[in-house]
């Protein structure tokens, strides 16, 4: 478009802008774009006159609301998107999934992760040398968990806060908390699973490979939970690919109003400018639609 075409075509706009408000949402569209849209539009159907021009303003005006009923459209499956996870949490909540398996696909995957590491310290502790540092919480998991897997407790005889009142472990200070306790070794940590079995009767090599195996079987069932829920996370992924029913008809109905709206517009431009260069316009013009809603 050359330069005196443009400053025309800008004229064109503002002298007709009291008709044809600049239809920019703030903070979502921008002004530039509207105009950059309004000035290819005019130059393609290329006006006459006053009524040509507000009828090629109103395409644009149209044209510029179509586009942004699919830029709703997809802003609505990406926020449906977004949701995924929070409305697969208040499904699971609803339907009462045991709350040990968590309810979030966030809590659901942090599980998983915590009980293959825990069965993974199991497995390497028999390997570890004495002197292996090991961290508090690492410490603490072990015996709490050996602790539980007892006959004692298991048969309901005795509680973990009764057996652990009565554990002395060698270089653990009197009264200090597991997880507090900053200098666990391997070989401590060991120390204390024979402990535990002296205080309950147990053997100590049988306590661990029981409390291995539970570890084992607890991280293949928070593994398996968590595979459901990436299952269940994909499939309502591939459901959210439309709008809810709700929200497509209300965009359906929308887009075919402003389609009709647009195609009329189309029309009479057409008839306009034909009778201009002195071609037939017929005055009479069927504007087919579709078949009438029921």
């Amino acid at each position: 478009m050359t330069q005196a075409g443009k400053e025309v075509a800008r004229w064109n706009a503002t002298r007709h802008g009291i008709r044809s408000p600049a239809p920019v949402v703030p903070g979502m569209e921008k002004m530039e774009d509207w105009e950059e849209h309004l000035e290819g539009i005019l130059e393609d159907l290329a006006p006459t006159g006053h009524l040509e021009t507000v009828l090629a303003e109103r395409v644009a005006l149209l044209s510029w609301r179509l586009h942004r009923v699919t830029r709703y459209e997809t802003e609505t499956i990406a926020l449906s998107q977004e949701r995924i996870e929070d409305d697969l949490a208040d499904r699971r909540r609803f339907l009462r999934v045991n709350l040990t398996e968590g309810i979030h696909p966030e809590d659901v995957r942090t599980m998983a992760k915590y009980a293959a590491a825990r069965h993974r310290l199991f497995k390497r502790l028999p390997k570890l040398e004495d002197e292996r540092v090991l961290p508090a919480e690492d410490a603490e998991a072990i015996l709490w968990d050996a602790l539980s897997r007892t006959d004692v407790v298991d048969r309901g005889e005795a509680t973990e806060e009764e057996i652990l009142s009565r554990l002395s472990i060698p270089g653990v200070p009197e009264g200090v908390e597991w997880e507090e306790f900053e200098g666990w070794t391997a070989g401590m940590v060991r120390a204390g699973l024979e402990a535990i079995a002296r205080a309950t009767g147990e053997d100590p090599e049988a306590l661990l490979e029981v409390a291995t195996e539970e570890a084992r079987r607890e991280a293949l069932s928070a593994k398996y939970q968590a595979e459901q829920v990436e299952r269940d996370l994909e499939r309502m992924s591939r459901e959210r690919l439309l709008p809810d029913d709700t929200t497509l008809q209300k965009i359906t109905r929308y887009e075919a109003h402003l389609c009709r709206l647009l195609y009329k517009t189309l029309h009479e431009l057409e008839a306009l400018q034909a009778r201009r260069s002195g071609q037939a316009a017929p005055l009479a013009r069927l504007d087919i639609d579709g078949l009438p809603e029921g």
